[in-house]
């Protein structure tokens, strides 16, 4: 078998694995009287996330401490991509800006996780970021230190190469919502949609556990 076939089968199973606790998840929370959220799948308990060793755009280090003590939403995506990363990224702008009368402790940190390292430099990431927003944040790494991440989360990425020596990426585009421990709270997939996806945050925020 194939290395990118190995990757694919391997994210597959990740997916169908993430699949199955949100369904459990969601029946869980029915019957316990949590929120029922438009789009987004509540997971409870939160569900630790896997190490990261990071670089963000300033080139400073980031790992699951950088995601602790606030709420984030994760993005993975890259630069050169052409339609969805601009698209979502744009869209995510607006959900910062909808939520915005929360406080400030309940504020989304938004964060590119780069699934193209080769390309995208600390130097490109912060001037990509910030043409959304000057709040967001981008982080990128070692090529197989983001696949592995990646496909722990569940993101299948298949880099395919070209014959004039380019290459494309294809990424999973779900974000996913972290608590203030550093543990994957929530997730959703496309279609976006702004009100959505601040009306289902703000619910989630409101059914964390106090710690």
């Amino acid at each position: 078998m194939s290395r990118a076939k190995s990757i694919g089968l391997a994210a597959l199973v990740a997916i169908v694995a993430i699949a199955a606790g949100m369904l459990l998840s969601r029946s869980l929370l029915d019957r316990s009287g949590a929120p029922t959220l438009a789009k987004a799948t509540l997971l409870d308990p939160a569900r630790p996330l896997p190490p990261m060793a990071f670089i963000d755009q300033n080139g400073q280090p980031f790992g699951l401490e950088q995601l602790r003590g606030h709420w984030s939403i994760l993005f993975f995506g890259f630069t050169f991509c052409p339609d969805v990363c601009p698209t979502t990224l744009a869209l995510l702008a607006q959900v910062e800006k909808k939520l915005g009368d929360l406080p400030a402790e309940q504020r989304p940190h938004i964060v590119l996780v780069s699934v193209d390292p080769r390309r995208d430099t600390p130097e490109r990431l912060a001037q990509y970021v910030k043409s959304f927003s000057p709040t967001f944040t981008g982080i990128t790494g070692e090529q197989t230190a983001v696949q592995e991440f990646a496909l722990k989360m569940g993101v299948p990425v298949a880099i395919t190469e070209q014959p004039d020596g380019n290459y494309t990426v294809d990424h999973s585009a779900a974000i996913f919502v972290i608590d203030p421990n550093g543990a994957l709270r929530a997730l959703s997939s496309t279609p976006h949609e702004v009100p959505i996806i601040a009306e289902d945050y703000r619910s989630i925020v409101a059914a964390q556990p106090v710690s």
